[in-house]
């Protein structure tokens, strides 16, 4: 058995208790231990401590990645962990459990056995119902998604997004995205994959939006520029209006961070040189085919999932069909609820009369 003891100051009590009741209605709801999540065993309070008994099972995942000196595991093993960790969160994401993990890492990942691939979830202590979200600031900055960064209302795409994040690291042996802070989080985020969708931009609060992004009208750029901080020619995004566009802020790197990966994320998982800096090179299950299919899932986890909703996103990845086949799918469900949402935006700058 393994033993969690909580601290005994009120609010670690309080959390602890919500934790309980999240795992009592995990374990009510799989009865069977099939969905790769930890048994809550026993509760008891010791010295004012409340002590959560667990099953026992191995060492984590960063763990894992810490044996292989950070080189990374094979794209056969990051596809036997993938399909599980799903497998979990789609249990999660049903409406009769509807629980948000909240902080998905390697380190919340445990092998079930030191020298097999099966895996369990655990640490539900910052977790919640996706109805009763009491936190804002929450998931480990390398995994924190831009829904969290730009405080947003979430749900448990966030944790799919720390999947994708989670998965790529296991593979390269470092962080995919590894900000020193909030701002340098967002600024790496946007260096690999682009722009946040506008809606998400607008949806923030403005003091929120300010610390990622500056707004610059277009017909006062060249009179008005941007603050020094700001690059125009790097990542921007037109508003809504249409007026003016949102510019990402670039802060300077403090001495000794790490800066931000250069390239696309192609070219940081290696696809088409032999894998992360042509570690895999010639070694069997890392072709360059099996390279576009792992890019093509990250992609698919990444990218599509602010729009898509839960259970379309579960029955299209669960699906026989190719991850190429299924980003096709994603996309044209999106497209027409793209352009409903353009053809809307350009209806509203019409003139009244």
């Amino acid at each position: 058995m393994a033993i969690k003891i909580i601290k005994s100051r009120q609010p670690f009590r309080v959390q602890a208790q919500t934790e309980i009741m999240l795992l009592t209605r995990i374990n009510d709801r799989d009865e069977s231990d099939d969905y790769n999540l930890v048994r809550l065993l026993h509760q008891f309070t010791f010295r004012n401590h409340q002590c959560l008994v667990f099953e026992m099972l191995s060492y984590n995942l960063y763990e894992l990645l810490k044996n292989t000196k950070f080189v990374g595991v094979s794209l056969n093993l990051i596809r036997k962990f993938s399909k599980q960790i799903l497998k979990a969160l789609k249990f999660l994401a049903r409406p009769d459990v509807d629980v948000v993990h909240c902080d998905l890492k390697p380190e919340n990942i445990l092998l079930r056995h030191p020298r097999r691939s099966a895996i369990k979830l655990i640490d539900f202590g910052s977790s919640c119902l996706s109805s009763e979200r009491k936190y804002t600031y929450i998931q480990s900055r390398f995994y924190r998604s831009p829904e969290i960064l730009l405080g947003l209302p979430y749900d448990q795409k966030i944790d799919i997004w720390s999947l994708g994040c989670l998965l790529v690291e296991m593979h390269t042996g470092e962080p995919l995205f590894g900000g020193s802070d909030q701002v340098d989080q967002m600024c790496r985020v946007v260096e690999v994959l682009g722009m946040p969708p506008l809606a998400m931009i607008e949806a923030s609060k403005p003091a929120t939006r300010a610390l990622f992004f500056e707004r610059v009208e277009l017909a006062t750029v060249a009179e008005t520029p941007p603050a020094k901080e700001v690059d125009m020619n790097f990542s921007v995004s037109i508003d809504s209006d249409g007026l003016a566009v949102y510019a990402l802020r670039r802060p300077k790197i403090p001495d000794g961070a790490t800066p931000p990966r250069q390239g696309s994320l192609s070219e940081i998982i290696g696809v088409t040189t032999g894998g992360p800096f042509g570690r895999r090179r010639d070694q069997e299950g890392h072709t360059e085919e099996r390279y576009i299919e792992f890019l093509d899932f990250i992609q698919c986890v990444a990218s599509p999932i602010y729009f898509l909703p839960l259970h379309v996103f579960f029955s299209l990845i669960f699906s026989p069909l190719p991850t190429r086949l299924l980003l096709q799918q994603v996309t044209a469900y999106l497209r027409p609820r793209r352009a409903l949402l353009c053809t809307a935006s350009a209806a509203a700058r019409l003139p009244n009369n």
